[in-house]
């Protein structure tokens, strides 16, 4: 059964993001993390894409080895930032080429430097732009993305929900929250949108902090316009522990969203798994996520 058929039968799904990394030391550690992944079987694992398509050859060679070697269904990003329709008809076809099914189709943010996105003159301004070009000329699923919180550029929350029905419409089979620590934000965006006729399945994005850091006004939270609630502050503390109250309020939050019906649980790793296979373990012990018999005998 395919992701995509879970997504709709109510069988929840489990993913995990990963990025090409950096630096020699980056590969070794993410070749490690991908094989832990590898043996936790889950419906797909997700690669991202540089700020102006920094990492785009890295994107397509990963995602390549991820589904050739270790035989998870793999899901290259794709951003319009700096690309025009000529460039992402290559890269396209050279993932069609390389057996990927899947890409996860993104406005993407502005390149390193730039606080404004800029459309590329022959390319495209929005991801339901890309989305229809992708759906018009290959024969790829599609993801999208949406903020439970609502975009920052975004003039309201219901604009912000009209341009999710627009990808929804323009050929989106699913899509993927940003990072979100307050589970009712995120049903309130769900049921909302459902009433303005959004049908795609909503997958729920989850980080399981390990660093206060990641909270702060510079971290990778603020950045993405995340808010950080009083109640997981208390929550963490300011101990030796963080990681481990980070793997708990992540249990906790996970668990809670799968007993509402959340169709799939998808983990921001920043391409390191202890956390999120931790969080994945737990919710195994409270009967979601069941390993194939298969695959199990294998471990």
């Amino acid at each position: 059964m395919s992701f995509l058929d879970k997504l709709h039968n109510g069988t929840p799904t489990l993913s995990f993001e990963f990025f090409p990394p950096k630096n020699p030391d980056g590969w070794s550690t993410l070749y490690q993390t991908l094989g832990n992944i590898a043996r936790r079987n889950p419906d797909y694992v997700t690669v991202t894409y540089g700020a102006g398509g920094s990492t785009r050859r890295k994107t397509v060679d990963l995602v390549s080895r991820i589904q050739d070697e270790l035989g998870i269904e793999a899901m290259a990003h794709l951003t319009c930032v700096g690309h025009s329709r000529d460039e992402l008809t290559e890269i396209l076809s050279s993932l069609q080429a390389a057996g990927i099914k899947y890409i996860m189709a993104l406005r993407g943010d502005p390149p390193k430097g730039q606080t404004k996105f800029v459309a590329h003159e022959c390319g495209f301004a929005y991801a339901s732009d890309l989305i229809a070009f992708i759906k018009d000329h290959f024969d790829f699923h599609l993801g999208c993305s949406f903020y439970p919180e609502t975009h920052p550029e975004a003039e309201s929350p219901e604009r912000d929900i009209e341009v999710l029905r627009l990808k929804q419409d323009s050929g989106a089979d699913f899509a993927v929250s940003q990072i979100f620590f307050d589970n009712d934000t995120f049903y309130r965006f769900r049921d909302k949108a459902a009433r303005m006729g959004v049908t795609l399945p909503l997958v729920a994005g989850i980080l399981p902090v390990t660093s206060l850091a990641q909270l702060a006004p510079d971290g990778i939270c603020q950045r993405s316009g995340t808010g950080v609630p009083q109640s997981l502050l208390d929550f963490l503390g300011t101990g030796d522990d963080i990681v481990d109250r980070g793997v708990q309020y992540a249990h906790r939050q996970c668990r809670d969203l799968l007993e509402h019906g959340v169709p799939g649980i998808h983990f921001y790793t920043l391409n390191r798994s202890p956390s999120s296979l931790r969080v994945t373990e737990a919710l195994r012990a409270d009967g979601y996520f069941p390993v194939p018999k298969l695959a199990a005998a294998s471990r």
